[in-house]
């Protein structure tokens, strides 16, 4: 059940931002990844807001109602951007959350912005350069025509530290929804 979820739009010089606000408490952001929109959150902030905190999602430029000039667009003007949506919301300093490409626009902003920033997480952070043998562990992972070993190898690999076991990760796989044909996902690794 959604908690008091709204949107609304801050608009500043040209810029328009949709935000979607919900909970009360301390403030959390939580940012997207490139090409995708806030609403990817919507289980985690509904979480978060049961839990007591204000969840902050704006939309980043071009994704449902923010709109903005997109030509010659830099880190800094993103990260512009939560801040007048954080100073918008009262300007309490808030954690904020960046998914994927999101983690760069949360490093800018607490560089640029400290005063608005409590902390920042950085979820699905990568380097900006992975070596190839780890990018090819995300396809071998997910590859269902591969033998669960050689699944597991790579999940072991490339997703978790020395000394644990991938094999979690199909356990966890079992306890989701079924797939459309009715088998669940577990079973789908040979």
């Amino acid at each position: 059940m959604a908690l008091d979820r709204r949107r609304t739009i801050e608009t500043f010089g040209d810029v328009a931002i949709d935000v979607t606000r919900e909970g009360g408490g301390p403030v959390i952001v939580l940012l997207p990844s490139k090409a995708r929109d806030s609403l990817d959150f919507d289980a985690a902030a509904e979480g978060l807001a049961e839990r007591g905190f204000r969840v902050i999602r704006p939309q980043p430029r071009g994704a449902l109602g923010s709109r903005g000039p997109l030509t010659g667009l830099k880190l800094h003007n993103l990260a512009r951007d939560v801040a007048e949506v954080i100073r918008a919301e009262g300007g309490e300093p808030a954690i904020v959350v960046g998914h994927a490409f999101g983690n760069w626009v949360a490093r800018t902003l607490a560089v640029m912005h400290p005063e608005l920033v409590r902390g920042i997480v950085l979820a699905a952070a990568a380097a900006r350069s992975v070596p190839a043998e780890i990018t090819a562990t995300v396809a071998a992972a997910a590859n269902t025509g591969l033998d669960r070993e050689k699944r597991l190898a790579a999940l072991r690999l490339g997703f978790f530290a020395p000394g644990n076991d991938p094999s979690v990760a199909r356990r966890l796989a079992r306890r989701r929804q079924p797939l459309p044909d009715g088998r669940d996902r577990g079973d789908t690794a040979h």
